[in-house]
Parts: C-alpha cells; structure tokens; sequence
C-alpha cells in the first residue's frame, strides 16, 4: 500500500513539473512582435491606417537592422568584451531614437505630445524596453516613482 501511494506522489510530482515546463509563452516572430507593438500604439494614440501602414514600415526597418547587429553567439565560457557591449548599447540606443523621430513625424501634434508622454513615463519608470506595457502589476519590489502621476500598481497612487 505505501510503495502504490509513493509511486502515485512521483508520478504527480512529474506531471507537475513537466506541465509548469509547458506553459512559457510562445517565442514571437519579428513580423508578430511589429504588429503588436503598432497595436499598442494604435491603441493608445487612435492612428489612422495609413499611419498604421507607416509606423509597421518603420518598426520592420528598426528589426531588421537590429537582427543584421545582433553579435554571433559566443562560445561556451567566453566573456564579451565590455567596450564592445557598450558601443552595441550606444548603437541601440541611436537607433531607436531615430525610430522614434521617425514614428514622431508620422504622427498629428496632438499624437506626437502622447507619445512623447508616454516614451517620459516610460523612461522614468525603467520600461522603456517593454514597450507600452506601462508598470509592473503590484509585484511589491517596485517602489512608487516620483511624478509619474499614473493610477497604477507600480505607482499606487490615486
């Protein structure tokens, strides 16, 4: 009786295990990740489809240079070299900036003021690499930012 109990406990064990391993989200392809950043955006600035049509162009541009960047990968144990890391880092960062010149210009004064607000919210927040996502949900690591000025349950202001 005990060993068909014991091996019921492993076997529930494993499945557990195995099923928590299953459920990663998806790895998303460049076109997908395109699309649904220009839905964030549609969503929060109501753009036009041609518009749509112009940011969808833009965002596949900056992928596409950044996949062409992107270091090969490094054997096993080697160390990447840290000037290298930082002028990678420095390129990134030009890159995105005149992305968003360029999305800026696609967009009314109106769309260009939110935008501009939500690219300071974001950056003031440290989720300026996850898009328009805006704050982590009440995790209890992230302490409320100065001026933000968001209800939200990062900020856990009213």
């Amino acid at each position: 009786m005990k060993k068909i109990v014991l091996a019921m406990i492993v076997a529930l064990m494993g499945t557990t295990v195995m099923n928590a391993q299953q459920h990663r989200r998806p790895e998303m392809t460049p076109e997908q990740m395109v699309a649904k950043r220009v839905e964030r955006l549609d969503k929060a600035l109501s753009l036009t489809e041609k518009q749509k049509a112009e940011i969808t162009k833009i965002y596949t541009e900056e992928m596409n240079a950044m996949s062409k960047e992107r270091p090969a990968k490094m054997e096993r144990g080697q160390q990447p070299d840290e000037a290298a890391i930082k002028a990678r880092h420095e390129a990134m960062k030009a890159r995105r900036d005149a992305t968003n010149a360029s999305i800026e210009s696609v967009l009314t004064p109106e769309q260009a003021t939110k935008f501009a607000e939500i690219k300071n919210h974001q950056g003031k927040r440290g989720h300026g690499k996850h898009g328009f996502k805006g704050h982590r949900r009440g995790d209890g690591k992230t302490p409320p930012q100065e001026g933000c000025g968001k209800k939200c349950a990062g900020c856990q202001q009213d």
